[in-house]
């Protein structure tokens, strides 16, 4: 025991300052300068058979350092097998094992700076969504996996050190959301979807308004509880699709009218059953009215157009069959699944 204790004092005192050092020094000059004492030692020694060629030292030098020792190539002399035995093999078995720690570390930071939200991604036509509800953004973006195959889900957090979802999502750890560097490792310029949901109204009106900024062509969807910040968005970017709560409204609907809520779930829900999808009319399409399509849907489809939304982002629901259509509306409907509908009016 009072050997142990001497030697951690010595260890301590001397020795773990030196392995500091070498810890924190380049690893590259480390096996330069390790060479270069080596190479230099063998020459004076006399071990001409070890240094003459370039490529025979460097190979015996790595045979020697990774302990594989294939024994074609060793010392010569006395003095060369001492020097090989108390300098070079300790030195080299040490170096080593700085290196190889050296590489685990680098690849552990790297791993670890992606696992925090450190990193660039480089994403386009993704989807980012800005800000981590543990109650709402789970449940989320399992939906959007079930429903989007193409698009990348980027999720940007706070209050997260860590990506909460795993490999659902690549996670970005900001320090703000209107820091506009944070954002842009989210590649947020080349997002097709912008998804704002965070803790207060306030918030979430400022963030919106801050990254409609930065990417004015994506779909902005923002969720709000007070109706009012919802106008608010509007006003400033009609195109905005702001979700207000809507828990009210279902509360007095299903006192009404039994039922509406589960109506409601079944609609919005990707789970199962019958769920609302949209399809966008293509833009080479003349105008037609509603009838034409209708009753393809239903009869080839079994799905029900329940309404549109034209270029002014006005939505109509249960429309006449006589409405016309234009190119680049969008029209909902209930199916079983989407519908890859093609049969347009010519």
């Amino acid at each position: 025991m009072i050997l142990k204790q001497r030697l951690l004092i010595w260890w301590d005192k001397y020795l773990s300052r030196y392995a500091l050092v070498l810890a924190r020094t380049n690893a590259l000059f480390l096996v330069f300068a390790y060479s270069t004492l080596v190479y230099l030692g063998y020459r004076v020694l006399g071990e001409h058979a070890l240094t003459d060629q370039l490529v025979d030292f460097i190979y015996f030098l790595a045979v020697t350092g990774s302990t594989v020792g294939y024994g074609d190539m060793s010392p010569s002399t006395p003095n060369g097998r001492l020097f090989t035995a108390f300098f070079v093999i300790p030195l080299s078995l040490g170096l080593f094992g700085v290196i190889i720690g050296k590489v685990i570390s680098a690849f552990s930071t790297f791993w670890f700076r992606q696992f925090k939200g450190k990193h660039n991604v480089n994403f386009t036509n993704h989807i980012v969504i800005i800000g981590y509800n543990r109650d709402r953004t789970p449940h989320l973006v399992q939906m959007l996996k079930r429903e989007e195959r193409q698009r990348k889900i980027v999720l940007i957090s706070v209050q997260e050190q860590q990506n909460p979802l795993g490999d659902d999502v690549e996670f970005i750890n900001a320090h703000s959301f209107t820091e506009e560097d944070d954002l842009k490792r989210a590649s947020i310029d080349k997002a097709s979807c912008l998804v704002v949901d965070t803790d207060t109204d306030e918030m979430t009106l400022t963030i919106s308004l801050f990254v409609a900024r930065l990417n004015p062509n994506a779909h902005l969807v923002a969720h709000f509880v007070d109706d009012v910040k919802c106008q608010i968005l509007s006003a400033h970017y009609p195109n905005a699709e702001c979700i207000s709560n809507l828990s009210t409204e279902l509360l007095a609907k299903s006192v009404i009218d039994f039922g509406s809520s589960f109506i409601h779930s079944e609609l919005v829900s990707a789970h199962k059953g019958q769920t609302q999808y949209s399809i966008v009319v293509p833009q080479e399409v003349p105008d037609f009215e509603l009838e034409k399509v209708f009753l393809d849907f239903k009869q080839n489809f079994e799905a029900t157009i329940i309404g549109s939304r034209n270029s002014a982002g006005e939505v109509n629901i249960n429309q006449k069959l006589s409405t016309v259509i234009k190119s680049g509306e969008i029209l909902f409907y209930i199916a079983d699944e989407r519908v890859e509908f093609s049969s347009w009016p010519k």
